[in-house]
């Protein structure tokens, strides 16, 4: 379950087009630090509603608010700022806080947390970071101080004050493993997406985008897997006669359509194991494994007889007919380009002698 919705995860940020590393980064730990503070504060929120403390209702109300703004810039891939407001709020909110009843109940976790994020997290450059530091720990200080002469203002009930030392302190914990860990998992889904994005690309050199099918250029890669196989293997050049004329009477859009529908033709019509290239143009190239010349030729007449009596329905210019011309030739692992100029030279008889043929 959690690899599926990892490799969903993983799968969405394909999508976003994120220039650097840096950028993925910050993307993934802004939202997991917004997710975080925001569930934090609803919890809080939920607790003073319970116990009817309206100042600290409203103060979580305002956090809540500060994070509809951090999420627009985050959503604006304003990453640095959107962090920096992350980090003011919650300082800001545990000064408050502090002030208003007391350090006595944890909140000092809370500026420890800001400064493990500050440490780990690069919202801006190091100097700026490191004087955010000092700043927090001079209000530690000054909280300090005035908590030691002066009664907080508010006051909880026992209960409820044991309940929020509690609180603060699986806060802390939690939160406190979530930042150690939290750049593994950044890291982890970093890899994940260059991971993804070589398959993606490699996907985009060795595939042709119209058909979907092998382009040329992944011949060779197949060509290496078929190395030291003692089988019968075959090669085939398909064509389609007239494209050209095709191309010339009733538009290229709808030679591309005939094109789909040949490569997809192909594909029901042929075992899984042959292997199907858009060779170039109108041309198909077809690897057939564990066939003998005469099997292959058979194949190929057959389906050659089946696209004659198939009617293409085209968007472009209603339903048309199709027929090819095919050359077929023994594959020698030694020398695929000879057993390819081979099946190409058988092709050209057959064009010459009146196509719609299969020729060995």
């Amino acid at each position: 379950m959690f690899h599926k919705l990892g490799a969903n995860f993983i799968a969405n940020l394909l999508k976003q087009p994120f220039q650097q590393e840096d950028e993925l980064c910050l993307y993934l730990i802004s939202y997991a630090s917004l997710i975080f503070c925001v569930v934090i504060h609803l919890f809080f929120l939920i607790c003073y509603l319970v116990q009817r403390i309206q100042f600290f209702v409203f103060l979580n109300c305002g956090s809540l608010l500060v994070y509809i703004v951090v999420f627009l810039f985050l959503k604006g891939k304003k990453y640095k700022p959107g962090g920096f407001i992350i980090t003011i709020e919650a300082t800001l909110y545990a000064s408050i806080w502090a002030y208003m009843c007391g350090i006595s109940s944890y909140i000092i976790g809370y500026f420890l947390l800001i400064i493990v994020m500050l440490t780990l997290f690069p919202y801006g450059t190091a100097n700026i970071r490191r004087i955010m530091v000092l700043i927090i720990l001079g209000v530690i200080t000054l909280l300090g101080l005035y908590g030691a002469h002066t009664p907080p203002p508010i006051v909880f009930s026992e209960s409820f004050n044991h309940f929020i030392t509690m609180v603060n302190i699986y806060i802390m914990l939690i939160g406190t493993i979530i930042e150690i860990s939290i750049n593994t998992f950044v890291q982890f889904i970093i890899s994940g997406v260059k991971e993804g994005r070589l398959v993606e690309l490699a996907s985009q050199i060795y595939t042709d985008p119209l058909t979907g099918l092998y382009n040329r250029r992944y011949t060779e890669i197949y060509f290496n897997t078929l190395k030291n196989q003692d089988q019968h293997i075959c090669v085939a050049i398909l064509d389609i006669d007239d494209f050209k004329q095709i191309n010339d009477t009733y538009g290229h859009p709808c030679g591309d359509e005939i094109l789909v529908f040949l490569s997809h033709f192909l594909q029901s019509n042929l075992r899984k194991t042959d292997r199907i290239f858009r060779w170039g143009g109108e041309e198909f190239l077809i690897i057939m494994e564990n066939v003998t010349i005469d099997d292959a030729q058979s194949v190929m007449d057959k389906l050659r007889s089946k696209l004659v009596e198939t009617e293409i329905k085209t968007k472009q210019k209603g339903t048309l007919g199709l027929t090819v011309t095919v050359g077929v030739a023994p594959f020698d692992l030694a020398n695929p380009d000879a057993s390819i100029e081979a099946s190409d030279k058988n092709l050209y008889i057959g064009k010459r002698n009146g196509k719609n043929q299969v020729v060995i």
